[in-house]
């Protein structure tokens, strides 16, 4: 189990980066910076999609960190682990309303 979550928190830092970079572009276009994209397009994906996305594997990348520190200082029980689920869900479910509330 710890390796697969070290190995899932890996390829979760490897999706998110050019999602930053996805966002960062979608961010310059909206100001006028980049016109290789269109500005309704980049706006609809810099205010809800990409942002959502981000959101999403940010938390899991976060969560199994904060999970993998636990494991590393023997503070493993399964009320901890509901508790982050739950926390979770909790902030992925709340900001996606607001994402999607927002555009």
């Amino acid at each position: 189990m710890n390796r697969f979550l070290i190995k899932l928190n890996r390829i979760l830092c490897y999706v998110l980066l050019p999602l930053f970079i996805a966002i960062m572009i979608t961010g310059y276009t909206n100001t006028g910076h980049f016109t290789f994209l269109n500005r309704g397009i980049a706006n609809t994906l810099h205010s809800v999609w990409l942002n959502i996305a981000f959101l999403v594997l940010f938390t899991v990348h976060s969560l199994i960190g904060i999970r993998l520190a636990l494991i590393r200082n023997k503070a493993t029980n399964k009320i901890l682990d509901m508790i982050l689920i739950v926390t979770g869900i909790i902030f992925i479910s709340g900001f996606t309303y607001f994402a999607f509330r927002a555009g």
